[in-house]
């Protein structure tokens, strides 16, 4: 984290896949209770003299993919419980705009609304005190610092006579015709078209040797060559940057809500698994009973 970082409210990334697994989940197992409503040895299938019965759909079905689908329905159920206790909730509107941004169209509204609970839910219950910011903070001075910052021009030679002679130019007029020179004679492609211009760099990202020189340097004056993996260098100082360092009060709502964000992405994740833990759950059906897969130390029934 940068203290100059945009801490907005979280947002969730979704997998797709996750989501068209679910849809087809759920679309079968729609199925299941479709079927399970009619005959149950009505043929639904034939093949070379073999019958599929709507029992055998159903059955397999169900256990194929009624414990998974149950899940889901108890997450649901009680993301809704618990979000009326705090009085969230969500809206028809969040549904479908969540589902023309993050989610396949076809995903069940039920899915949608419980991921949307639970991101609502984890922030609601991601609380950091000023103390906990301050301990962070006290800890991880070096993301609220900045180090000291130039902003510098180049010109890059191929020859030691080529920036001598580079060099006396620029003498002769202060300098001032460091841009001029270094679009017609600099050998650097990233910064020749630009008059040489490198933009604002951290002086400690600069090579060793160029540090040492930038250092003794006064704003707008410029270097004599410098020898530099082959070449030859002549830099100009154009601006320098004090190093800042931020205090807690400048920081203070920023670390808040960057370590509330990270609170509530762990919570989304974990909460659950909370649920089913704690919830007593009952399994009425033995057959999802055997196959319903629980949190170590869930109390089932």
């Amino acid at each position: 984290m940068k203290w100059h970082a945009n801490f907005a409210t979280p947002t969730y990334p979704v997998k797709r896949g996750r989501w068209t697994m679910a849809r087809r989940l759920f679309a079968l197992f729609g199925l299941v209770l479709l079927v399970g409503c009619q005959g149950r040895d009505r043929p639904v299938a034939r093949a070379d003299g073999v019958v599929v019965t709507e029992r055998e759909l159903r059955q397999a079905l169900w256990e194929r993919y009624g414990a998974a689908t149950l899940r889901e329905l108890l997450l649901w159920k009680l993301a809704k419980a618990k979000a009326q206790e705090r009085g969230i909730t969500v809206s028809d509107a969040e549904v479908q705009n969540a589902l023309k941004t993050r989610f396949p169209p076809s995903t069940p509204r039920h899915l949608v609304e419980t991921e949307l609970l639970l991101e609502k839910l984890a922030w609601a219950m991601a609380e950091v005190s000023e103390g906990e910011a301050r301990r962070y903070f006290e800890a991880h001075r070096e993301e609220f610092e900045r180090p000291e910052r130039i902003r510098l021009r180049d010109i890059t030679l191929e020859s030691k006579e080529n920036a001598e002679a580079i060099y006396q130019a620029l003498r002769l007029r202060n300098g001032t015709n460091f841009a001029d020179l270094a679009r017609h004679f600099s050998v650097n492609p990233a910064t020749r078209q630009h008059g040489g211009d490198m933009g604002i760099i951290a002086v400690q990202d600069l090579h060793p040797k160029l540090q040492a020189v930038v250092r003794k340097l006064k704003v707008g004056e410029f270097s004599p060559p410098v020898p530099l993996d082959g070449e030859w260098v002549i830099v100009k100082l154009e601006e320098r940057i004090p190093a800042e360092r931020k205090t807690f009060e400048e920081v203070q709502g920023q670390v808040i809500a960057s370590l509330r964000r990270r609170k509530a992405a762990e919570l989304k994740l974990t909460l659950p698994e909370r649920w089913l833990r704690q919830g007593k759950v009952q399994v009425l059906d033995a057959s999802l009973r055997k196959s319903l897969t629980f949190p170590k130390g869930a109390e089932r029934r």
